[in-house]
C-alpha cells in the first residue's frame, strides 16, 4: 500500500548537538534528505531505480521555518510528502514535531534530475506521464532564487574526502555546515536561528577550493560559497536575540 505521507521518528543524539545542547540545523538537513529518499524509494522513483539509469534527484532550494530545535535526547517526529511539481521542479516539504505534538520545524525542498555522468539536467518521461500524490504545501510562498552579496567575511577551504556524497560531489548538508560554521562560537551562543533559505546553485568536487563568506545586516545574515568567480551557494538565514 502507497504510503502519501512518510512518517519517522528520529532521536536527537550526543552528537546532534551543539554547545548549547539544542540540535544544529544540519541534523535536520540529514533526516530530511534520509526521509526524502526512503519516500521516494517507497514510490519507486529512488536511488535504486534512477541510479541504474545513470541519474540522481539533486536539491536545488530549501526553506527552513524553525520554531524551536530540539534538545539532546528528545525524540522528534518527522512527516513528509510531495507538495507539487512543475516544468522545472518537483517539491517535497516536511514538518517535524515534538513528542507533545507541538511543531518544531516546517521546510519545503524542490528537485530535479541529472544525468550524473553526463553532469546534465533531465527530465524523465515518467516527470509528465506520472504524478505522485501531492499533499498541502506548508508555506504559500514559492521558493524563489536568491540575490548575491558582496560578502564581507571569507574563509578558503579545500573539497576533501569526507565532504564528498555518492555522486561524488560535495552534499548539500555540508554546505549547510560551512555557512553555519563560518559563524562566530559566540555569535551562536547569543543568538537563536528563526529561518534559513538555501539555493544550492553548482556542484564542487574533489580538491577543489572554495570560499565561504558572509554579510550580515542585523539579524539577517546573507552567506555564499564561491569557486573560481562561480556561486555554488546562496543562502539567507534570519536569527533572534536570546532571552
Amino acid at each position: 500500500m502507497m504510503k502519501d505521507i512518510w512518517e519517522t521518528v528520529f532521536e536527537i543524539r550526543s552528537y546532534d548537538v551543539d554547545t548549547n545542547c539544542t540540535a544544529r540545523v544540519p541534523v535536520f538537513c540529514r533526516f530530511m534528505q534520509e526521509a526524502a529518499y526512503l519516500h521516494a524509494e517507497h514510490f519507486g522513483v529512488g536511488h535504486t531505480n534512477l541510479s541504474s539509469q545513470n541519474m540522481a534527484w539533486v536539491l536545488s532550494r530549501m526553506r527552513l521555518e524553525i520554531k524551536r530545535l530540539p534538545k539532546w535526547g528528545e525524540q522528534v517526529t518527522l512527516r513528509t510528502w510531495p507538495s507539487g511539481k512543475d516544468r522545472l521542479f518537483y517539491y517535497r516539504d516536511f514538518e517535524f514535531k515534538d513528542e507533545a505534538g507541538k511543531i518544531l520545524l516546517q521546510a519545503s525542498t524542490a528537485w530535479f534530475i541529472i544525468d550524473y555522468k553526463k553532469r546534465e539536467r533531465i527530465t524523465p518521461d515518467w516527470w509528465t506521464t506520472r504524478s505522485l500524490p501531492i499533499g498541502p504545501k506548508v508555506f504559500e510562498e514559492k521558493l524563489g532564487r536568491l540575490k548575491r552579496s558582496e560578502y564581507e567575511e571569507r574563509v578558503d577551504i579545500t573539497v576533501n574526502y569526507g565532504d564528498l556524497d555518492q555522486n561524488g560531489h560535495v552534499s548539500n548538508i555540508r554546505y549547510v555546515e560551512w555557512i553555519m560554521n563560518n559563524l562566530p562560537l559566540e555569535f551562536h551562543r547569543k543568538h537563536r536561528i528563526q529561518s534559513l533559505e538555501v539555493n544550492f546553485l553548482f556542484e564542487a568536487v574533489y580538491g577543489r577550493k572554495v570560499s565561504i563568506g558572509q554579510e550580515q545586516r542585523g539579524l539577517i545574515i546573507n552567506h555564499g560559497i564561491e569557486a573560481d568567480g562561480e556561486d555554488l551557494l546562496r543562502a539567507r538565514s534570519a536569527w533572534k536575540r536570546k532571552e
